[in-house]
């Protein structure tokens, strides 16, 4: 009896972090919901630009030194999301790359678009994760196709804006990429958010989500310099270096520290690096933050900005409205209930900033803009540039 006791304790014990990590983020749930929601805007002005022109921009990628952002958006996500389980029949619309020059003239013309050359899919682009390394001019994009998901690199050349199709990544241990962070010109780090895949088995997959369980990973990836064609996959040493409930962003705070979002855990794992290759990771600590962390991004001051999304539910329903809501046809011929949903239906957004001396500071939470994914800042501005998955347009922030 006594020892039936201490093994009940004992299991007790050992599941308390989890549990209190699972009552923390159905918490959540219920006071982050659109209704409750506290908003909160700490920032002088704001504007939501090019509404008209492009919707559900995953990641954004700044190049301070040229005053631009490089912006992935794809409309077709609204039927075809592989990471929330959207597949749609009918056709899908490809994804676009776009430069915003920000510091330009406040125009329609500081947005551009980005032509795709000698990209053989054609239409089948559907970004999510980009990742720029400037000396090379290599833009990579965590793309999922309808053949497979993989990482595609381009040669981007900012004077005719047009991205050169280079190399296809395409690796077992790369199954599910979502971010990129690049490390050198042959080195990256990759998340696979989830080990289970929607299009396998959604029930795995939401067993694996709402449990927590760490089946989304962190790969370190080295390519070989002379790789030039989709068949190189020899070319590729792709390695495991850390398990991650539902790994999401990824960024390198300094040369030696590595941050993950755990978008389940709603929270921001920190982890030191040896810099060997493949490189041993040291789990350091934990970043709790008040919602759902998607995207990460490091300023030119070393604070770590963060996007995310604070109620799960509302952000779920409202993707899985989107291609009825942003098509006249389709919202013409939905039921009186769904064409009052796509009227007045809602979803949360967060933007917070971390810095060790300062902790997490909210910089914007609320439901104009809904459904932030990505947020980065120029210092020399003042400028935060949020995107959202499902929204339409860019939300620029002046602090």
């Amino acid at each position: 009896m006594i020892w039936k006791r201490a093994l009940t304790i004992l299991s007790l014990a050992a599941l308390s972090p989890w549990l209190w990590g699972r009552y923390r983020v159905l918490l959540l749930f219920y006071s982050n919901a659109p209704e409750r929601i506290v908003k909160i805007s700490n920032f002088q002005a704001h504007e939501i630009k090019f509404a008209d022109r492009i919707r559900s921009c995953e990641d954004i990628v700044l190049v301070e030194s040229e005053g631009i952002a490089i912006v992935g958006c794809d409309a077709g996500r609204e039927r075809w999301n592989t990471v929330m389980g959207i597949f749609l029949p009918g056709p899908i619309a490809g994804g676009e790359l776009y430069v915003y020059d920000y510091r330009g003239t406040d125009n329609t013309e500081s947005l551009k678009a980005i032509r795709l050359v000698e990209y053989k899919p054609g239409i089948d682009f559907h970004p999510l994760g980009l990742a720029y390394d400037k000396p090379t001019s290599t833009l990579f994009v965590a793309n999922h196709r309808h053949d497979g998901s993989r990482i595609d690199m381009f040669k981007l050349d900012l004077q005719t804006l047009t991205a050169r199709h280079i190399r296809s990544i395409h690796h077992p241990a790369i199954h599910a990429p979502n971010s990129i962070v690049v490390v050198n010109d042959h080195e990256f780090y990759v998340t696979n958010d989830h080990y289970f895949l929607m299009a396998r088995s959604r029930f795995l997959q939401y067993v694996e989500t709402y449990l927590s369980i760490p089946g989304g990973s962190v790969i370190h990836v080295d390519i070989s310099p002379n790789g030039q064609s989709d068949s190189d996959d020899h070319a590729v040493k792709a390695t495991t270096v850390a398990r991650v409930p539902f790994a999401n962003g990824i960024e390198l705070l300094n040369r030696t520290t590595l941050a993950v979002a755990s978008t389940s855990q709603a929270s921001v794992y920190l982890y030191s690096s040896d810099g060997a290759n493949p490189p041993t990771l040291r789990y350091l600590s934990q970043i709790t933050l008040p919602c759902l962390v998607d995207n990460l991004s490091v300023s030119g001051t070393g604070t770590l900005l963060m996007a995310g999304h604070p109620h799960a539910p509302s952000t779920t329903k409202f993707a899985k409205t989107r291609h009825i809501c942003n098509s006249p046809a389709d919202l013409a011929q939905a039921e009186p209930q769904m064409q009052k949903y796509c009227e007045t239906g809602q979803a949360t957004s967060c933007v917070l900033e971390w810095s060790e001396a300062n902790g997490v500071k909210p910089v914007y939470v609320g439901t104009e803009f809904p459904t932030s994914a990505t947020a980065v800042q120029d210092i020399k501005s003042n400028t935060v540039i949020v995107t959202g998955l499902y929204s339409h347009g860019l939300l620029v922030l002046k602090l």
